[in-house]
């Protein structure tokens, strides 16, 4: 009780952060932050990025140079390579998915995202178990910073973007059976 009355007080009369580790000692930590981002919105950016867009377009460069040259099982791979991608990205965006091969495209660049906006983490917005790890935290939306890493947003990107994050996201196995079904 001493603990929580001195570190109370500790805050009061001496105006700086006192907080409470988890044997009762105060200590003078600063509140965490969490960068959260909408996950859907950073793979929509990804994928519109000029290396994703070069590497999409040198893939169906080649299938159909494979289609048209007979190669019949290059065709398949790259085909088949494809409409892998494209099943990723409709995870990605459409779900609750997370973006990792936007975060991996980024990763040397997010110890200083997180430096200029003060964050101690990013999770997605999506990504309940995590949030739950930083049930006190405050939370920050690096959404925007974080699609700004990838493009700036041409007015219809930007339109796509903030329709995307007014509706809720599809849950993970319901967007793999209408990607198993065709529907999207």
């Amino acid at each position: 009780m001493f603990s929580v009355l001195c570190g109370l007080g500790c805050w009061w009369f001496g105006g700086g952060t006192a907080a409470l580790a988890g044997d009762g000692t105060v200590t003078n930590a600063a509140p965490v932050r969490v960068g959260i981002y909408d996950s859907r919105a950073v793979a929509y950016a990804w994928f519109w990025s000029a290396p994703v867009q070069q590497k999409l377009q040198a893939q169906m460069a080649a299938a159909r140079a494979a289609k048209q040259s007979g190669d019949t099982a290059r065709f398949k791979h790259l085909d088949a390579t494809l409409r892998q991608m494209q099943d990723e990205m409709h995870r990605e965006v459409f779900s609750t998915a997370p973006a990792d091969g936007a975060l991996a495209a980024i990763k040397e660049r997010i110890p200083e995202i997180e430096k200029q906006k003060g964050i101690t983490a990013l999770v997605s917005k999506w990504d309940q178990p995590a949030l739950k790890q930083y049930p006190n935290a405050e939370k920050v939306d690096v959404t925007d910073r974080l699609v700004r890493e990838f493009i700036q947003p041409t007015g219809q990107q930007q339109k796509v973007i903030s329709e995307m994050q007014r509706q809720k996201p599809l849950l993970l196995e319901e967007c793999n059976e209408l990607i198993r079904k065709g529907e999207i």
